[in-house]
């Protein structure tokens, strides 16, 4: 074996030309069973007919098989651990000639971490001041708002509007038909075409306006296509928001108003606690990497930056634009978020080498607890939800991810942490 690099390697083979035209007549003999050639009758092709007429073939395939044992062997003789599928390299194969390759790969670097036990970390607690109490409250007011049916109050933002809806496609295309869409004007989910249009009409108005579409637009029947609207309001709700007082404090289940607005500063300082801590737990991490040099395999990087390519893709789909009609550089993404990729690779190589060296496990009754906290945010329960990680071969994964966080909750419980 050649050590190509820390995490590249190369094994150099050289298979005999005999082995190479036994593995050839074989497969010839399984060919006669089944290949079909005019003149004679299926199962009966000659051995020297299907040699000569599928002699490219059955080199080709001769090799393919031959380089797959040979790798499977050395996997297992020499206890390798690849990343990576090898690359076949410098093939040579003439006929009557010894077969000929090398096989590179990428495997894990020999990684040991020292001095992550008291590793400095600083906690820096955000103040919560009153502004944000505020913004809180209005925003316990906005999830808890009513609304109410209004007569002879023209339509305006924030109201919810119920329409009849016909539309037509210009060019062609199915109509559009629906008794009861409800709208709600001004909302930034709203295409503003139709916030524009509902805007002081009244229940009975009917407003007819086209609505272009982006060719970005996440409904691919709209996508750049142009549609003429007609819209007739049926009714019209107000948007009521409760007063902050006493009543609207014990409907949130608190006595008073001030004790509800203790309730939101003390969630507020928690969340600003916990968001503290997992930066703390970040730079105790980052503080350890940045102390050790090491190589990182580029599959590892390659595996990082196939992530970020799926929340940027999932980020674009949640704004509505559709990724396979949108023209992305992703050659510019990921030169701009390969350093990023390295540092969680790093990281990840360095929780992982730790949870080794403590010896750090990952019990079924953890899985288990998972699988319920994922149940909590999901429509499956927690035996469905596991049952659809085994099939999709994603156990292994969750349970690396609950390793890496088991060895980053010793890092942080062995720190040396100060409060600033």
């Amino acid at each position: 074996m050649v050590d190509v690099s820390g995490c590249r390697k190369s094994l150099i083979f050289e298979i005999p030309g005999e082995e190479v035209e036994d593995a050839i007549h074989q497969l010839a003999l399984s060919y006669t069973a089944r290949v079909k050639v005019p003149g004679f009758r299926p199962g009966k092709v000659p051995l020297g007919v299907v040699k000569q007429r599928f002699a490219s073939e059955l080199r080709s395939e001769a090799t393919q098989d031959l380089i797959s044992r040979s790798w499977e062997q050395a996997v297992s003789e020499l206890h390798l651990a690849p990343l990576t599928k090898p690359q076949v390299e410098d093939l040579h194969g003439d006929p009557g000639q010894p077969l000929k390759f090398k096989l590179s790969f990428e495997v894990l670097p020999q990684l040991e971490i020292s001095n992550y036990n008291g590793v400095g970390t600083s906690i820096r607690s955000k103040e919560v001041d009153e502004k944000e109490v505020d913004l809180a409250m209005e925003g316990l007011r906005q999830q808890h708002a009513q609304y109410a049916p209004v007569e002879d109050k023209p339509a305006a933002d924030s109201d919810l509007v119920t329409v009849r809806l016909d539309g037509e496609f210009e060019g062609g295309g199915k109509p559009i038909h629906d008794d009861n869409i409800n709208i709600i004007v001004g909302d930034p989910r709203t295409a503003e075409e139709f916030s524009a249009n509902l805007r002081g009409a009244r229940i009975g108005d009917v407003r007819s306006f086209p609505v272009r579409f982006s060719p970005e637009h996440k409904r691919k029947q709209y996508a750049g296509k142009t549609v003429h609207y007609c819209l007739e309001i049926k009714d019209i709700k107000e948007k009521l928001l409760p007063e902050l007082n006493e009543d609207f404090a014990r409907d949130m289940g608190s006595g008073t108003l001030e004790e509800l607005r203790s309730k939101v500063r003390d969630e507020l300082v928690r969340n600003a606690e916990r968001l503290a801590e997992e930066k703390a737990r970040e730079e105790a991490l980052d503080e350890i990497v940045r102390s050790h040099s090491f190589e990182v395999p580029d599959s590892l990087v390659a595996e990082e930056l196939q992530a970020i390519a799926h929340r940027v893709a999932a980020n674009l789909a949640y704004e509505g634009i559709d990724v396979s009609r949108t023209s992305i550089n992703w050659k510019d993404i990921f030169e701009q978020e390969r350093p990023r990729a390295e540092q969680a690779a790093r990281r990840g190589m360095v929780l992982d080498a730790i949870a080794r060296q403590e010896h750090l496990e990952v019990a079924e009754s953890e899985l288990d607890q998972e699988f319920e906290r994922l149940s909590r945010t999901s429509e499956k329960s927690a035996v469905a939800l596991r049952a659809q990680f085994e099939k999709n071969q994603r156990i292994h994964s969750l349970r690396g991810h609950l390793l890496r966080n088991k060895a980053l909750d010793f890092i942080f419980r062995n720190a040396n942490i100060s409060r600033g």
